[in-house]
């Protein structure tokens, strides 16, 4: 059991589910706080760990009871951030994974539905992501190098865990480079497709453009009109409309086959 007075003030911290990373040394105990980002579903949220040390044990605060826990040896706070730790790994590996998915598709030129939706959500949940991780990173570190010289220390077992949480934030790193390379890739695809349409739209302003002058032109109470004093003269302008359609078609669909 506890038997020390913990600072108000860092009960607060303890209790605030939303509070970052920390490692916190004072006279009568330190405080450390590991914020570590683990999966909830098809998104995450971010888990506080709360340790405190004391020259006599180790606790750990326990967030359903309220209270603190002794866990008696510093290799049960490595057994419960390892566990935590692992998870924030596989997460990391798990949106990595989804984002080469996705540019698998692109190459395979397999349509991806809801692209942007898709894409800003992975987007947010990375930088999130990144930010929990690099302050988790950082107070760690400071952790290791304070506590190193004890003599129940697990140096190698805590810089294992560093290398994890570091592995894991390249992870997040390089699958946000990733997901800026697709957009800039759906991007230029988009405008492509857009300037093709709008390419074939000209083509076909250019054809019917000159047939709607030809049907008002027609259309008009004039003598001496084309094809009016000839037999058959509706007939071949039938002929030249279904010439213009077929010539359009032709037209588009080599357009398609070039995309």
């Amino acid at each position: 059991m506890l038997d020390i007075k913990i600072s108000n003030f860092h009960l607060k911290d303890i209790k605030n589910e939303l509070h970052p990373s920390t490692f916190i040394i004072n006279d009568e105990y330190d405080l450390l706080i590991m914020r570590l980002p683990l999966k909830q579903e098809e998104t995450f949220y971010a888990d506080n760990s709360s340790f405190i040390f004391t020259n006599d044990s180790y606790f750990y605060f326990d967030k359903d009871k309220k209270e603190f826990i002794d866990i008696k040896s510093i290799k049960q706070v490595y057994n419960i951030l390892n566990k935590k730790i692992d998870e924030s790994l596989c997460l990391s590996l798990e949106i990595f994974s989804k984002i080469e998915e996705m540019e698998d598709k692109f190459y395979e030129n397999i349509e991806i539905k809801g692209f942007n939706k898709k894409w800003f959500t992975l987007k947010n949940q990375l930088i999130r992501m990144n930010r929990v991780l690099s302050k988790t990173i950082e107070q760690l570190k400071r952790f290791i190098l304070n506590y190193k010289k004890e003599e129940d220390f697990l140096e190698i077992n805590f810089h294992d865990l560093l290398e994890h949480l570091e592995r894991a934030q390249r992870n997040s790193t390089h699958s946000l480079e990733k997901l800026d390379a697709l957009y800039n890739f759906h991007t230029t695809n988009s405008n492509e497709k857009m300037n093709k349409t709008i390419y074939v739209l000209t083509l076909l302003s250019g054809i019917f453009l000159p047939l709607n002058l030809v049907v008002g032109f027609f259309g008009m109470n004039t003598s001496g009109l084309p094809l009016t004093k000839i037999e058959n003269g509706t007939f071949f302008v039938l002929i030249i409309l279904l010439l213009s359609a077929a010539i359009t078609t032709i037209l588009i669909n080599r357009v398609k086959n070039k995309s």
